[in-house]
């Protein structure tokens, strides 16, 4: 069944337009081009001048609304944060799990929770947007552009004689093909033989990129996304691949991973000076604790534990102790210590 879903996906992709059938009536609703596209601005921009005049809000002043009536405030966005921050770890746990059943059936539960969870908070900003001075005039731009791209069977614009535009709206949205969907086909035959094929001839649609539909852009982005994977040095396993949450795992390692190795080359060229090229340690300012806890994870796990075990010792002495306290520099003291009662007792000098 799944097949047949993906592959009605397709085509309708490839096609550039969605079936809606209402009894006997049948329409198909095409995707805008770029006239219909640039002129629906003409539109949106004179909806939004008359919601303005009327005394619509703007977007920006729909935030003190919110907050007075306990709809949204910073906090849930920063709860967003700490939510994707999250959702990108038990993506690295699926993908590192991958051969544990039972481990990876809960991780994905959880994912799925914390989806949720971000939905929620993400859309509390959002939910007055559509009786903004922008949710107006995003509304208009939209039932103008189905107004004018959806046809019946004949390929004449309809005429609206039965439905209204808002319907067939209502449907066109409630369709929209989900990434789960795009990353399914662009996995999978036939479009994968489409996309070797097209490739090579450098024509997928047989239309300038410009031409393309959003969703027709979209297939192309995926498709390109699984030809780096295939192509990688690091390529996982193939029904790695084919699990979203696992393969975005591996996404997110191997971006990880290349942030490590750009850092490790800025330290290097760093030291590179020859005033601090054999400095044991280097202490560099930085403007913000980000750009600190990024110079913080170039140390080495030792490094990391004599930072913190020194951070401790400060905090302890409320910021005044002398360098010479600290654990590491008592135990290369004594070591120096030692080496040179070796070194004499040898009869060195």
């Amino acid at each position: 069944m799944d097949d047949i879903f993906n592959q009605q996906a397709l085509y309708r992709i490839l096609q550039g337009r969605l079936r809606y059938q209402c009894g006997d009536l049948v329409l198909y609703i095409h995707e805008p081009t770029r006239d219909i596209i640039e002129e629906s601005f003409v539109i949106y921009d004179e909806a939004y001048k008359n919601a303005y005049f009327t005394g619509v809000y703007l977007k920006s002043e729909l935030v003190e609304i919110l907050v007075s009536n306990d709809l949204w405030t910073p906090f849930d966005d920063r709860e967003a944060e700490k939510i994707e921050k999250q959702i990108e770890e038990f993506k690295i746990q699926a993908f590192k799990s991958f051969f544990k059943t039972k481990e990876l059936i809960l991780i994905k539960r959880g994912l799925r929770a914390l989806e949720k969870q971000l939905i929620k908070y993400r859309s509390k900003k959002i939910c007055l947007d559509y009786v903004s001075c922008e949710g107006v005039a995003a509304f208009s731009q939209s039932v103008w552009t189905i107004s004018n791209t959806t046809k019946d069977i004949e390929g004449n614009l309809y005429n609206w004689q039965h439905i209204t535009p808002l319907s067939v709206m209502k449907h066109y949205d409630n369709s929209q093909i989900s990434a789960s969907t795009f990353r399914s086909i662009t996995r999978n035959e036939p479009w994968r033989s489409m996309w070797a094929n097209g490739k090579q001839q450098s024509n997928i649609f047989g239309k300038p990129t410009c031409d393309l539909t959003r969703d027709q852009l979209s297939l192309c982005s995926y498709a390109m996304m699984y030809d780096n994977v295939y192509e990688s040095m690091e390529t996982p396993d193939d029904n790695v691949i084919k699990d979203d949450d696992c393969l975005d795992g591996w996404f997110i390692v191997q971006r990880r991973k290349q942030e490590k190795d750009r850092k490790k080359r800025e330290t290097e060229d760093l030291l590179s000076n020859p005033k601090i090229a054999n400095s044991q340690e280097v202490f560099v300012m930085t403007s913000d604790q980000e750009s600190a806890d990024k110079l913080y994870d170039l140390n080495d796990p030792v490094s990391r534990g004599v930072v913190q075990s020194r951070q401790q010792l400060h905090r302890s002495h409320d910021g005044k102790l002398d360098f010479r306290e600290f654990a590491d520099i008592k135990q290369d003291i004594a070591l120096a210590q030692t080496q040179a009662a070796i070194h004499k007792a040898k009869g060195g000098r």
